[in-house]
């Protein structure tokens, strides 16, 4: 849409046009730190494959189980990153085995008692 048009855009929400926001970034990949320095050095991004589709899946996943929060889903699975070496120019793919947990809480429960007697609980489970 041009820039004209976009104002009367309707809204996903409530179907009035002139409720969505401009465009912004969005970045898919969720970036941590590899090794023991919290530095520019030492940045990586984790694939969004499993991670994100356990966000876009959840009203499905919550439906076809059905759950009601709390509960929590688990996936485990490969990734692959191709990296250039600055030495000798060398391309390599780098394998990880990631898993991801995201747990659902009710947003109105206090996160941080429900984080602490799940954390007790993993705890006797192992």
């Amino acid at each position: 849409a041009t820039p004209e048009e976009i104002p009367l855009v309707p809204s996903p929400a409530n179907g009035e046009p002139g409720h969505l926001t401009g465009a912004r970034s969005f970045n898919l990949m969720f970036n941590t730190n590899i090794g023991p320095y919290d530095d520019s050095s030492s940045v990586s991004y984790l694939r969004p494959e499993t991670a994100q589709g356990i966000f876009v899946n959840f009203k499905n996943v919550a439906t076809v189980s059905r759950m009601k929060v709390p509960f929590g889903v688990a996936q485990i699975g490969k990734a692959f990153r191709n990296e250039i070496t600055p030495r000798q120019f060398l391309f390599r793919s780098r394998e990880f085995e990631q898993m991801e947990i995201e747990y659902f809480i009710d947003p109105k429960d206090d996160y941080k008692q429900v984080q602490e007697e799940w954390i007790m609980e993993m705890w006797n489970f192992l």
